[in-house]
Parts: C-alpha cells; structure tokens; sequence
C-alpha cells in the first residue's frame, strides 16, 4: 500500500491567529513604554495658554484694583466613567473646560489602561486645556498607570511624590510649587483610602509630608471622609488650614451620598466652594475661589 501524502492546511489555526495579535499589541505597548516617561512622573507639559496677570505689588488700598480670585478645582473623574457605565473623557472635558479653573486636581487617572483604551488621561487633559500638567501613580501593572494628576495655567514645579502606606491599596500625595509670576504657592492633592483603619495610618504620613511647608498651601483631594472625621479635623488644625466648604444646601460630592471631596488651605476664600453636577463620573467637580492678595510676594 503505498503512502498517503496528507497536505498541511496554508491557513493557519485560529489559536495561532490570537497568538500573533497578542504579541503585536504586547509589542506596541512596550514600545510605548520606551516611548512614554515611566519614571514616576508625567515631567510638567509646557502650556500654550498665557498666563492671566497678577499684580506686581499687593494693593489693598480702597483705589486698588481687584483681580480676578486664583480659582481652584479638585475632580475625582473615576478614569471617566460616568454614571451610565461608559468611558467618556471628552464629557470630563466639559466639566473641566467650564470650571475655567487656574489649578486642577484629579484623582483615580488612568494612563494607558485597557479600560479606558490606553490613553494617557493626564497628557489629554492638559493638552486639550493648554495647561501644564505633573502626573503621578499610586498604582503600576507593567506600563499601565493609575494614579493623580496638577494640572495648571502656571508652571508646576518641585513636584515630590509622599508614598502613603497602611490601607489596601498604595495611595500618595502629590505636592508641587505653583509658581505665580511674583508669588508661590504650594499646591498638593491627594486620594485617601475608602477603609477606616487606612486613615488612621495614612492621615499621620500626610501630616508629616506637609507641616514643614514654607509656603501658602492648597491641598485639594478625595479625602473619603466627611469633614467632621475627628482625624481629618485633627489633621487640618495641625496644618494651619481651613476648608473651603460648600453651602449647606450644595449637593453631595459624591453620588451614593456624602461630602468626601474637600478643599483645605491657609489662604482666604472669597466665596463658599462649589459643586457643579455632573454625570462624567460618580464623583462631583468641586472649585473654589482663593484671594491672591493674600499670598506674600515672592514667596520661596
């Protein structure tokens, strides 16, 4: 009986097929990771915006002319998902563009995640915004990111990240020189951990990282505790600092119910902080406006 010769199928398997698109993508997101900084931080995104002025010199007499307050934003964007379950960063960029705010926090920002189709959120933002922009993760798996972001009209600059320990994810505190033209301005944000016991850690390493500022300070964030925590009280009062809180008759900052996003400094509020609804994320923008006057020229 002579042999049967059995032709090898051209096509390759279907298996073979998922293989080869997997190792493309892999491919493309290494490249990407020599491509994109991985060091800790997205180094400060030169803005194309011109800087609003400031006065050269504080004017308090009753002729001087009042400029516009220093407005400030903080935002927990849940890597923008919004309440219907989609990813939609241009409805982020709404809230943000409408706030008009000369500092902005964000918390929970993804860069280069699957979920939100491995974009660079940070880098988006501020480019759509024209501001610069300092990037740092709490949160790494290869080159994908989550973490915080300052975005500003001013340059950012010292940035230090403060890795907070204790709860069960890595948090941190992000702190950075905002540089007014004859001022400066310490401007800091923060995501605490949703668990009690993870306060109770976190809020001393916090304190820590910032009680020996020699500068006005801002600290914006998702502090996951409303503002009558007896630690977060504590915390602040140490600090020199204030809330700048909404009216009482503000929604809440968050959808399931409750005022956990906050805004605290040392500086004077011109006005009750604001909570703009939005659908963009489960959490609400919050802005407030700041007296520059207040600020000492010059301040290093």
């Amino acid at each position: 009986m002579l042999p049967v010769s059995i032709q090898k199928d051209a096509c390759p398997r279907r298996g073979a097929v998922s293989r080869l698109i997997w190792l493309a993508i892999w491919s493309a997101l290494l490249l990407m990771a020599f491509i994109v900084p991985n060091t800790g931080f997205l180094q400060p995104i030169p803005s194309g915006a011109k800087p609003r002025p400031v006065p050269a010199v504080s004017s308090t007499g009753p002729d001087s002319v009042k400029e516009r307050p220093l407005q400030v934003m903080t935002y927990n964007i849940r890597h923008a998902e919004g309440m219907n379950g989609r990813v939609n960063p241009q409805a982020v960029l709404r809230d943000l563009k409408a706030a008009n705010a000369d500092v902005i926090a964000l918390q929970e920002v993804d860069r280069l995640q699957w979920r939100s189709g491995l974009q660079d959120q940070a880098r988006y933002f501020a480019q759509a915004m024209g501001m610069h922009c300092i990037y740092a993760p709490a949160i790494r798996h290869g080159v994908s990111q989550y973490g915080v972001a300052l975005l500003s009209r001013y340059p950012l600059e010292a940035p230090q990240i403060h890795r907070l320990t204790g709860g069960r994810e890595p948090r941190l505190l992000l702190t950075a020189e905002l540089r007014l033209p004859d001022r400066t301005v310490t401007v800091a944000t923060t995501h605490l951990s949703v668990e009690a016991e993870g306060h109770t850690r976190e809020w001393p390493q916090l304190l820590a990282a910032l009680q020996n500022g020699q500068t006005p300070l801002i600290l914006l964030g998702d502090f996951n505790s409303p503002s009558s925590s007896p630690e977060l009280q504590e915390a602040i009062h140490r600090l020199g600092l204030k809330e700048i809180r909404p009216k009482p008759s503000s929604l809440p900052t968050v959808a399931h119910g409750g005022r956990i996003d906050h805004i605290f400094t040392n500086l004077q509020a011109e006005r009750p902080a604001l909570v703009e609804d939005s659908r963009a994320s489960d959490h609400r923008p919050v802005s407030a406006s700041i007296n520059e006057n207040e600020i000492p020229l010059h301040a290093h």
